[in-house]
């Protein structure tokens, strides 16, 4: 009767694999309780840092907080004057910028001619990090340049 069981060859293989599982668990398991045995007790707390204390509750001073231009954790100096939704102008009469740009420049606070005009070298590199454009190409279609003639012709 058992000599019927091994004649099947799906259930031979399959046994044969069960048994190949079970080796690989057994010396893993072995290697891995070997190295368990042979690390410290300190070793495996080493990843605790010994200036680790937050304990903040008693000395708030040691608590800062960065305000942020409305992005996640990107600092930044408002020098653009915030300019209220009544003043929009349509940014995309500006060559370089068009709908989906204007959408970005919208969602960052800069709406508005003035506002371009108005723009430093460090609020450029600022801007264009912010709403992802090319680099250098605020400068190279001359925006502010651009602004300040449409604010002459109104």
């Amino acid at each position: 009767m058992i000599l019927s069981i091994f004649s099947n060859q799906a259930f031979a293989h399959s046994l044969e694999i069960f048994f190949w599982m079970l080796g690989a668990f057994l010396i893993g398991l072995f290697f891995g309780r070997m190295m368990l045995k042979n690390q410290k007790v300190s070793e495996i707390n080493s990843d605790k840092n010994e200036n680790d204390d937050f304990n903040l509750m008693d000395d708030t001073s040691l608590i800062r907080a960065i305000k942020t231009f409305e992005r996640g954790g990107k600092e930044m100096t408002k020098t653009v004057p915030i300019i209220e939704e009544a003043t929009k102008d349509d940014l995309k009469k500006i060559t370089g910028i068009g709908p989906s740009i204007e959408v970005r420049l919208n969602n960052i606070g800069i709406t508005n001619f003035t506002q371009i005009s108005e723009f430093k070298e460090e609020d450029i590199i600022k801007i264009t990090e912010q709403i992802k454009f090319f680099p250098g190409r605020i400068k190279r279609d001359d925006w502010v340049g651009q602004a300040i003639k449409f604010l002459e012709e109104k």
